[in-house]
């Protein structure tokens, strides 16, 4: 069955996610970070969407973008894909093996305005909570980086300086607290891939595989947390001196 063109002209915010098929390195060294920057930004040039935010990760990449279309986001993501998927194979000389990501870009509808300060903290931590920096603005391959330099890499939307300040970087760097967990302010990740049991430093418990699969980088839930439901009401403890001693045979 064919697949239904994401075809609106109403403009909105969304949060795209797109990865490696099988979770496969995207980008092992530097100039393969900065070649999928810069497919991104002459994909912005060809067709302008606003981007607000954006972390590239080892497998597996993010965008904050909007207000824009549906229309206009397919095509550009779809220039971007497609350029980066041919000119991986050919850098990397595997042409013919199959495709370079798992399927088509994800993209979540930010409808409600109030997650748009939330989303973009998401983003930008998400070198952090995968634990490869100590602090998210050492993450070169973020906007949270990209923003503080005098020649931003991707062009990114101006938002008047808040996104710049020191309180921001302060605010994306405070660990995610299991109030906002539960207040709903930290946002899903889409179609949620599985998560491993082992990790390190911040995604202690959290994370998958120690290695740098990134991809499994998430927000921190209740069970995290050591946070668990009880499924019947609790009992006191039974004191040794009330038990009765054991049959001696």
């Amino acid at each position: 069955m064919p697949r239904r063109a994401r075809a609106s002209s109403i403009p909105a915010y969304f949060h795209v996610i797109n990865r490696a098929a099988g979770k496969a390195p995207l980008f092992l060294k530097p100039r393969d970070y900065r070649e999928f920057l810069e497919i991104l930004r002459e994909g912005l040039r060809r067709h302008p969407v606003p981007v607000i935010a954006y972390c590239i990760l080892s497998n597996h990449w993010h965008l904050l973008v909007g207000p824009t279309g549906t229309r206009r986001l397919s095509t550009l993501l779809h220039w971007v894909e497609t350029t980066h998927a041919v000119r991986f194979r050919i850098r990397h000389k595997t042409v013919g093996h199959g495709p370079v990501y798992q399927s088509r870009f994800k993209s979540k509808e930010i409808a409600d305005s109030s997650w748009l300060i939330p989303t973009c903290r998401y983003v930008e931590r998400n070198a952090l909570t995968a634990g490869l920096v100590h602090r998210a603005q050492d993450w070169p391959w973020g906007s949270l980086a990209d923003r503080r330099r005098q020649n931003p890499t991707v062009p990114l939307k101006d938002d008047g300086g808040f996104l710049t300040s020191d309180a921001w970087v302060d605010y994306v760097n405070q660990r995610i607290t299991l109030a906002e967990q539960a207040g709903g302010r930290v946002p899903h990740r889409a179609k949620n891939p599985r998560v491993g049991a082992k990790g390190g430093a911040e995604r202690r418990g959290v994370f998958g595989r120690a290695h740098g699969d990134q991809a499994d980088a998430h927000v921190e839930r209740a069970k995290h947390f050591s946070v668990v439901q009880l499924t019947g009401a609790l009992k006191p403890r039974e004191h040794r001196r009330n038990r009765p001693a054991a049959a001696v045979k």
